[in-house]
C-alpha cells in the first residue's frame, strides 16, 4: 500500500510539473520573422532572427565589432530566396535560397552570399561565396531598436535589400531582368493573342517608353476583338502621348460612355477630366 501512495504521490507530481511547464511560453529574445516581396518577374523572401539593442552598443562594439564575419541577425544565419535569377551589383545570383552574411565595417560593409545552407561564423568557407559586394553604410538619424531587414526602392525592374540597426542602415541595390522575359513572351503571343494580351502588351510599350505606335497597334488589335471602356481609356492616353488629341478626346468619349453603361464612377470621372484637360491644348 505504501508502494502505491508512493508511486501514486510520483505521478502526480509529474503530471502536475508537466502542466506547469505547458502553461509557461516567455517571449523569443530574438523573435523570427519573414519578409516577403515581389520585385519585377521574382519573389524575394527573407528569413531572419531580429535581436533588439537593449542599451547595448552594435556596430564597432561587442555585439557586432567591425570587421568580423557576421550572421546578420540572431540565432541561425539570415537567408534569402529569390524565385528568379537576379543581378546584385552588377553580379548575376541564379534563382535559389543562399544564406546572407556580412563583415561591417565603420565606411563599407562586404555582403555575402553564399550557397552552404548550413553554413555558420564557425565552419565558413570562402569557396561556397556565389556573390561578394561592398556597400557603404548610412547613418540613419532615427535609432532602430529591433534588427530590420526589408525590401525597399521598389520598382518594376529593380530594389534594395534593405539592413536597418541601431544608426546604421545598409542597402545591397538588386535588379531583374524584366524586360527580356516581358518581350519574350510578346513574341510568343503574337502568334495568336487574346484582346487582353494585345492590351497588356500596349500597356507594357506604353508604360516603358517603347514604341508609341506600336502600343496604338496592340491597343488597336484588342479593340477590335471587342469594346471595354478601360481599354479604351488605355488608347485615348496612347493618342494623347502621340499627340492626336482629337483622336484621344473621340475615344476617351467613347469610353465614358461605356464606363457609364457599367457605373464604374472611376473611369467616368478619368475619362471626364482628361477630355476636359486636353480641349483645352
Amino acid at each position: 500500500m505504501k508502494k502505491f501512495f508512493t508511486t501514486l504521490s510520483v505521478g502526480a507530481f509529474l503530471l502536475l510539473n508537466s502542466t506547469i511547464q505547458a502553461q509557461i511560453e516567455t517571449p523569443a529574445p530574438s523573435p523570427a520573422s519573414t519578409v516577403t516581396q515581389k520585385v519585377g518577374m521574382t519573389e524575394i523572401k527573407i528569413e531572419y532572427s531580429r535581436p533588439a539593442m537593449k542599451g547595448r552598443k552594435i556596430f564597432g562594439g561587442d555585439v557586432v565589432p567591425f570587421g568580423d564575419l557576421w550572421r546578420t541577425g540572431a540565432n541561425s544565419a539570415t537567408k534569402i530566396t529569390t524565385t528568379d535569377s537576379i543581378t546584385i551589383m552588377g553580379k548575376g545570383l541564379a534563382k535559389g535560397s543562399y544564406v546572407l552574411m556580412t563583415k561591417p565595417g565603420k565606411d563599407s560593409w562586404e555582403v555575402i552570399f553564399n550557397k552552404n545552407p548550413a553554413v555558420s561564423v564557425f565552419n565558413y568557407k570562402p569557396e561556397d561565396d556565389v556573390v561578394k559586394v561592398m556597400v557603404k553604410p548610412i547613418n540613419n538619424p532615427l535609432t532602430v531598436e529591433s534588427f530590420t531587414m526589408g525590401v525597399s526602392n521598389i520598382t518594376s525592374t529593380s530594389a534594395d535589400i534593405e539592413i536597418s540597426w541601431e544608426n546604421t542602415v545598409v542597402r545591397i541595390p538588386m535588379t531583374n531582368d524584366v524586360d527580356s522575359k516581358v518581350m519574350a513572351q510578346i513574341k510568343q503571343k503574337l502568334e495568336g493573342p487574346t484582346a487582353n494580351d494585345y492590351f497588356a502588351m500596349s500597356q507594357y510599350y506604353f508604360d516603358n517608353g517603347k514604341d508609341l505606335k506600336q502600343s496604338l497597334e496592340f491597343v488597336n488589335k484588342a479593340i477590335d476583338k471587342g469594346e471595354r471602356f478601360w481599354i479604351l481609356r488605355h488608347k485615348s492616353l496612347v493618342q494623347a502621348k502621340l499627340g492626336d488629341k482629337a483622336g484621344a478626346i473621340a475615344t476617351a468619349k467613347r469610353s465614358l460612355e461605356l464606363a457609364k453603361e457599367a457605373k464604374n464612377n472611376d473611369y467616368v470621372r478619368m475619362n471626364e477630366k482628361s477630355i476636359a484637360e486636353w480641349s483645352k491644348m
